[in-house]
């Protein structure tokens, strides 16, 4: 490894640490780089930074942001969560099932955990609050529900890894159903092992709804719930791509605003312009990433990791190499942003999973489930200082019930690096 190399890694970990803004910690090391390489035309590095973001991919990454902020503006969450309430709200603890399930629903329009923390997060809390529920107990259940949105598709972290390491988005999509169906689960059974198991769950209310209202519920959730479909099977038709499936959605959404008498022109307004300053800062985050990634190639990093990755393989076994992956993602998830950690990482470690013949959608569900943990995980848990801001409740105070969900992650995890099949049975099925 060369010393411009040495040099760029210690002041990107220098920078991390200090606390500087990702695209500042990713760009600065790039550009001492290119000072201790004197002879590296500047337009290499230009070139390569806008051609990141020439992908036709990329684009859906904005519209199923926009459609995750059109639910919200349109009234969704309301129709969801007494969706999901009227399915398991008889059961002890009801409300919080329903929060994970609603999570799940939520999910199949945002792609995104922070839109279904502040925004489905809101509603559900309040609705629990109401009912008596220790308010701590649950902003915990959101913050950990909101994982599944990134999991279950559309996938705004999927979407990004298949724009930046070619693998296809539509596959990583349905690979991703079952590990979201399979983590909802997991987190339904924690509840379930509280409600029953401690004293405060004990004292949890049920909340049944008659069995009339509960069939109201349906034709009100039914039309939104159709946006999932709507995407896939637009899709899996071969209608259109997933850049097209993203329109789409963008353009039923408003059409369900419209129907709902939801959407305004300032409301639509103010939903575009609020995706326009999620999306902007990213995307020049994504061309400093694209920097630092060209570099780390070029001084051969890729090619170190995957000798070593290739040894260890040799002398034990490919299930090691990904045990190792994971732990190290789930290390990465506690102090960088889900989106940081997939624009550094994708670079450096998907060419080697593809030369070792790990199928990378597996490994892209994988690595996104691994990362998706850090954002409930301190110091830097992005979606405990939503939660905490919505609930109106010390960071602290969420932390300590959110982090009791993270075994049933762990076991999700666990599942699926021994069991790949989970993964890949529908894009084999649907793709192959």
């Amino acid at each position: 490894m060369s010393t411009s190399m040495i040099v760029v890694i210690i002041s990107f970990l220098v920078l991390m640490l200090l606390g500087f803004p990702v695209l500042y910690a990713l760009g600065i090391p790039g550009l001492i780089w290119l000072a201790m390489n004197e002879k590296m035309p500047v337009t290499i590095l230009s070139q390569n930074m806008m051609a990141y973001l020439n992908s036709f991919t990329l684009l859906c990454l904005p519209g199923f942001m926009l459609v995750g902020r059109l639910m919200n503006t349109c009234g969704v969450t309301d129709r969801l969560f007494n969706l999901s309430l009227a399915l398991v709200g008889r059961f002890r603890g009801g409300m919080a099932y329903a929060n994970c399930v609603a999570s799940a629903m939520f999910a199949s329009m945002s792609g995104s955990a922070i839109a279904d923390a502040g925004g489905l997060g809101l509603v559900e809390m309040k609705m629990m609050k109401q009912a008596g529920y220790d308010p701590a107990f649950s902003a915990g259940v959101t913050a950990a529900s909101s994982i599944i949105g990134p999991i279950i598709p559309p996938s705004a972290a999927m979407v990004l890894l298949g724009a930046i390491s070619q693998i296809s988005v539509a596959s990583m999509f349905f690979g991703g159903v079952i590990p979201g169906v399979l983590l909802c689960s997991a987190l339904c059974f924690q509840v379930f092992l509280i409600a029953h198991f401690t004293k405060k769950g004990k004292a949890m209310p049920c909340s049944p709804i008659p069995a009339r209202q509960a069939l109201m519920t349906i034709p009100k959730a039914f039309p939104a719930l159709l946006t999932f479909i709507i995407i896939l099977g637009s899709i899996l038709t071969g209608i259109c791509t997933t850049t097209e499936a993203a329109v789409i959605a963008v353009w039923y959404s408003i059409f369900l605003g419209i129907c709902y008498k939801k959407v305004t022109i300032r409301n639509l307004w103010e939903t575009c312009k609020d995706t326009a300053e999620a999306c902007g800062p990213l995307f020049i985050i994504m061309t400093s990433a694209s920097m630092f990634s060209w570099i780390i190639t070029r001084e051969g990093l890729p090619q170190m990791i995957a000798s070593a990755m290739q040894r260890i393989a040799e002398n034990s076994s490919v299930i090691v190499v990904i045990f190792i992956c994971v732990i190290i993602f789930l290390l990465i998830g506690c102090f960088m942003d889900t989106t940081a950690a997939v624009l550094l990482l994708a670079p450096i470690i998907m060419p080697v999973v593809k030369s070792m013949g790990i199928d990378p959608v597996y490994f892209g569900v994988l690595m996104i489930l691994s990362l998706m943990v850090g954002i409930i995980t301190p110091p830097f848990g992005i979606c405990l200082f939503v939660v905490s801001g919505v609930a109106k409740l010390p960071v602290k105070a969420v932390t300590k019930e959110a982090v009791r969900y993270i075994p049933g992650m762990l076991a999700v995890i666990a599942l699926i690096m021994f069991f790949p099949q989970i993964v890949e049975i529908l894009p084999n099925l649907l793709f192959k």
